[in-house]
Parts: structure tokens; sequence; C-alpha cells
């Protein structure tokens, strides 16, 4: 018996927020110092999943209708996320006063990233359980039902999902450069080209060769996840606490 549209909405809910709340808590984890304020941290993760996913998607949808489909998904929309992600993590924690360590930023471009990756999941799995192609809203004969929807459910819990994060993570740290360090807006520019090239490679690129983009992402992101922690005004007290 198919399932009820009530039925799907809620499976595909379900499918899209617990592998990004799962991803959340892992990256939640990695600020050892002083966790993040759990309501700011849900905070930024309702601003990537309600205003920057909603402004994200009708810009794609808008800007698809001028270069066409394929250098929407591949150019275009990495641009305009990766953008709005740094945007939405640099209003919500916009001088608050827990913002005062390097790995904060990374933290908060992380939650923002991940609410993002929920909202847009959720458009996919229905899309997916219904047999529509979510870009060109054509039926697809060979994809539909609830095996199309585990697949993607996997696909992107496990691949998009992390992407994203990493993707907004590393623009963020480049955010706790401008916020603690005073850097002007070239260094928000690098840092959100640098996450948008991730997400471009990893939009065009094909399943086992995104994974390999996945890898060096994560691989980046790792590289300044150690660097803010380092330059944490907590790092030398923690050396040398006592065991």
């Amino acid at each position: 018996m198919p399932a009820s549209n009530a039925e799907v909405f809620w499976l595909s809910l379900g499918g899209s927020l617990i592998p990004c709340l799962l991803w959340l808590r892992f990256f939640y984890r990695r600020d050892r110092h002083l966790p993040e304020p759990k309501g700011l941290i849900a905070k930024l993760f309702l601003i990537g999943a309600v205003p920057v996913a909603f402004v994200s998607g009708l810009l794609n949808t808008a800007l698809s209708q001028v270069v066409g489909l394929a250098a929407t998904a591949v150019i275009v929309a990495p641009l305009v996320e990766e953008t709005f992600k740094y945007l939405g993590a640099k209003r919500g924690s916009r001088r608050h006063p827990a913002f005062d360590e390097p790995v904060d930023g990374m933290i908060y471009g992380v939650s923002v990233g991940l609410g993002f990756a929920a909202a847009e999941t959720l458009d996919y799995l229905i899309a997916a359980y219904q047999g529509i192609d979510l870009w060109t809203g054509e039926a697809d004969a060979l994809c539909a039902g609830f095996e199309c929807f585990a697949i993607v459910a996997v696909v992107r819990g496990i691949g998009s999902a992390l992407v994203h994060a990493l993707c907004a993570g590393i623009a963020g740290y480049s955010l706790s450069r401008r916020v603690l360090d005073g850097k002007g807006r070239a260094t928000a520019m690098r840092g959100v080209l640098l996450a948008a090239l991730f997400h471009s490679l990893w939009n065009g690129a094909g399943l086992l060769a995104g994974f390999g983009v996945l890898l060096v992402a994560a691989v980046v992101f790792r590289r300044r996840l150690r660097k803010a922690l380092a330059r944490s005004p907590h790092f030398d007290q923690e050396l040398h606490a006592p065991e």
C-alpha cells in the first residue's frame, strides 16, 4: 500500500534530520575548550534550515532559468549557498559573548551548513519517494518508492550533509579571523570562495570522485580546526593542566 503524503513527509523529515543532527553532535564535540551554548547552536541550525535555504533556493531557481541547470549546479549554487551560509553564521552569531575563540566561527558555520543540508535533503527525499527529478520537476521512472528514498537518504546523509558542514566550517574559520582578528572582507571572500570550490567539485564529480573531494575538504577543515584550537586563549592552560 503506497504511503500517504503525510507519511512521506514525516519519513523524509526523519531521514533528513537524523544524519544532520548526528553530524552536528560530532562537530560540536570538536570544541573541547568551551562548548558553545546549545541555544545558539539550535538558532544557527534553524537559520540554515529556513532563511538561508529559502533564499538560496529562490536564487538558484531564478538563475537556472538564465544559465541552465548544469551551470547552476556546478557554479551558481555553490557560490550562492556558501555565501548565504557564511552570512547566516555571521548574522546569527553577531555580538554574541560566546564568540571568543577561533574555533567558534567554524562551529557556527557547521551548524548553519547542517541546517541547510537538512532542509535541502527533505526536498530531495520527498522527490525521491515520489519519483520526481527535483531540478526539472519531471517524473523519473527509474527511481521511485522506498528503494530510491533509501539510496538518496544514505548518499545525502553521508556525503552531501558532510560536504555542507565542511564547506561552511571552512568559511566559518574566515568568519573568526574577521571577528576576532579584525581581518578585512578579503579574508571572508577567500574563505567563501574556497568553500564554494569544494562544493562545486562535489556537485560536478561522479560518486567515487566526489568522495575524493570530500576527503580533501575534510583534510582542509581538520587543518583549520587544529589551527583554530591552537590559537585559543585556553590552549596553553589545557596543555599545562594537571592530569
